[in-house]
């Protein structure tokens, strides 16, 4: 039995070193990663939780094993219903939580075009500057670019037109098709 908690413990960590190498190295290559667990059954469904469950379904069967001399069925019992505690704890007030944050905070970058912006940093002929808008009362700052390929001062006020690799490009003027090309 104790090779069965350690394969889980050992697991669950090694899973989440794995999990926060990889996360970096993503960060580093600007790439967000793969959802694989985007649906909702009432059971929660991230890795991390699954990893956590792991972790301490294993290590507490071990000290468990170690520190009781209680029968195999009472240690196995003990030490799911502490991972299930804990891991639904770690869901409902972390993973919830920044779920709902990240829904709410960001607004989509299509939802973003026609918006007014005020240039922060002035933006040179064919350059980049830096732009503030807010959204659901947030305020966001975002590299930008003049769609027109002008300079445009800091203080202005612009038009976000489009978005594109996280650059925004503005325009002076009031778009005609800018509600059209949200679609």
């Amino acid at each position: 039995m104790e090779t069965i908690f350690s394969v889980c413990f050992f697991v669950g960590v090694g899973l989440t070193l794995i999990t926060m190498i990889f996360g970096h190295f993503l960060d580093l290559i600007d790439e967000d990663g793969v959802d694989l667990f985007d649906f909702t059954i009432g059971v929660p469904t991230s890795p991390i939780v699954y990893m956590l469950f792991s972790t301490v379904f294993g290590g507490t069967g071990l000290i468990l094993l170690q520190l009781t001399n209680w029968k195999i069925v009472w240690i196995l019992a003990f030490a799911f219903g502490i991972a299930i505690l804990i891991s639904l704890t770690f869901y409902n007030l972390i993973i919830v939580s920044l779920r709902k944050a990240q829904n709410t905070s960001a607004p989509d970058q299509k939802d973003l075009i026609g918006i007014r912006a005020k240039v922060v940093e002035t933006i040179p002929e064919n350059g980049y500057g830096e732009i503030s808008y807010v959204v659901n009362g947030n305020s966001f700052k975002a590299p930008a670019k003049s769609y027109d390929g002008i300079r445009i001062e800091k203080n202005v006020e612009v038009n976000i037109y489009f978005v594109q690799d996280y650059v925004f490009y503005v325009t002076l003027e009031k778009c005609k098709l800018l509600k059209e090309t949200k679609s």
